[in-house]
């Protein structure tokens, strides 16, 4: 299954680079960089400040491997920060292609440079979490990176594919580890969103307010858990919630008020607790 999601990824790079082939792609890369370098310094400075506060940057002298497993009940987190990995690469991604459409790009121009600008990012993570006692560099990291980017700029340069499809995070926090959305495993779950309002024959019907949902979560893998003697377990669900973004801000127009797009956004990256009906399985 990785190495297709790897070739799909390299194949949609390739699609982006070709259509591009009377352009120089590194020039353009670094003026869009400039274009969006308020976004691209936030990411930065966030990762930097969420590296050396919870990720222990620096505690290792020197660079250390750690391959850490997929989704198997003996790893780490049972598989969730693999996922994580993956919706961080692919949110950013969206909202770097996003900010350069709207400023003018091309979707494939801004799904390429939106794609190297993330990937540098994530590397930049990766490389000084080997300088970490508590992670080190990881491959399968490295590979959810990639994931998370290719289906990013799918939905960026096929037609119709980003009002069908999302990729979410829900994040509940669950008391065991304060609010921390990006490492609180067991407040989060991720899942891909099918929305009936991508659908033509459904987009003006009462159906556009629904969506189908199925996702991942996993629970009991931190040290507080741990001490307490819950269970580490994995689970899959399928849910049918209510599409959001639909019900409060309409069919997404043409060229959308930037306070109204940011809203749009935010609905299809983050999933609110509590808004659709679950249905989960204990593996």
């Amino acid at each position: 299954m990785l190495p297709r999601i790897l070739i799909l990824m390299a194949l949609l790079m390739m699609n982006s680079a070709i259509s591009l082939r009377a352009e120089n792609v590194f020039s353009n890369w670094k003026d869009d960089v400039q274009e969006t370098g308020w976004e691209t310094g936030t990411a930065f400075a966030s990762m930097t400040a969420l590296g050396l506060s919870s990720w222990d940057w620096g505690s290792s002298k020197s660079f250390r491997w750690n391959p850490e497993g997929w989704f198997g009940d003996d790893t780490g987190s049972g598989g969730a920060d693999k996922l994580g990995h993956a919706f961080t690469s692919y949110s950013l991604t969206g909202v770097f292609a996003d900010r350069l459409i709207r400023k003018g790009r091309s979707p494939e121009r801004a799904g390429l440079s939106a794609a190297l600008t993330t990937q540098a990012i994530m590397f930049y993570v990766e490389f000084f979490d080997a300088y970490s006692n508590d992670h080190g560099f990881s491959w399968e990291d490295c590979v959810m990176n990639l994931s998370g980017t290719g289906f990013a700029v799918a939905r960026t340069i096929i037609p119709g594919l980003h009002d069908l499809v999302d990729y979410r995070m829900e994040y509940d926090p669950s008391g065991y580890n304060g609010f921390r959305p990006f490492s609180d495993y067991s407040g989060q779950k991720y899942l891909l969103v099918l929305k009936l309002s991508g659908i033509d024959a459904l987009s003006s019907t009462p159906l556009r307010f629904v969506e189908l949902q199925g996702g991942y979560y996993t629970r009991g893998y931190s040290k507080r858990e741990e001490a307490e003697g819950l269970e580490a377990s994995r689970h899959g669900f399928v849910g049918i919630g209510i599409n959001l973004g639909e019900l409060l801000l309409g069919h997404r127009e043409r060229r959308e008020p930037e306070l109204k797009n940011a809203g749009r956004m935010f609905f299809e990256y983050i999933q609110l607790p509590h808004t659709s009906l679950q249905a989960s399985e204990k593996f």
